[in-house]
């Protein structure tokens, strides 16, 4: 035998020789469970924590660019606007032009003038054509009746929006 194997051998008879009190095994697994579960606690804490960052690192910008424009309330997409001469820009414009009303008028007030907004917007669609080019004579009598009663309704929001009229 070679000296490792018999210095193995003599030191696993002396280990079986030996005999440790039971309160020391009882220590030692109390010990080791204790290790292990702290262990455990913490490292799925951190990557729940990490992930949590990440995700609020992604939704939020994702968020900003995905919220809802108010001009698609009005026209239903860009689509209808170009179809009718508009541009991304003059979609754009009045984009702005709603967001600084949405700021600027009480939520009321929003509301009454997104609504009257709208029909105006719809009575121009139908006068307008391809090209951008307005033609009143498409409108009935009653429709460019109402399109002037939109206007007038419209024009205190107008001022407040442009701030012309006094709070």
């Amino acid at each position: 035998m070679s000296i490792d194997k018999e210095l193995r051998e003599e030191l696993r008879q002396v280990a079986d020789s030996m005999h440790c009190p039971p309160d020391l095994y009882g220590r030692v697994r109390q010990s080791y469970q204790h290790f292990v579960n702290e262990k455990r606690g913490r490292s799925p804490m951190k990557k729940r924590m990490l992930a949590s960052i990440a995700a609020v690192a992604i939704l939020i910008p994702s968020a900003v660019f995905a919220s809802s424009y108010l001009a698609d309330e009005i026209f239903g997409s860009v689509k209808t606007i170009e179809q009718h001469g508009g541009s991304q820009d003059s979609y754009q414009e009045i984009e702005g032009m709603l967001q600084v009303a949405k700021d600027k008028l009480t939520e009321d007030e929003l509301k009454e003038f997104m609504e009257l907004f709208k029909q105006m917007v719809q009575l121009k669609l139908k006068m307008t054509d391809e090209k951008g080019i307005k033609h009143e004579e498409k409108l009935t009598k009653e429709e460019q009746q109402q399109f002037e009663q939109l206007v007038s309704m419209l024009a205190p929001f107008f001022e407040k929006i442009n701030g012309a009229a006094k709070p």
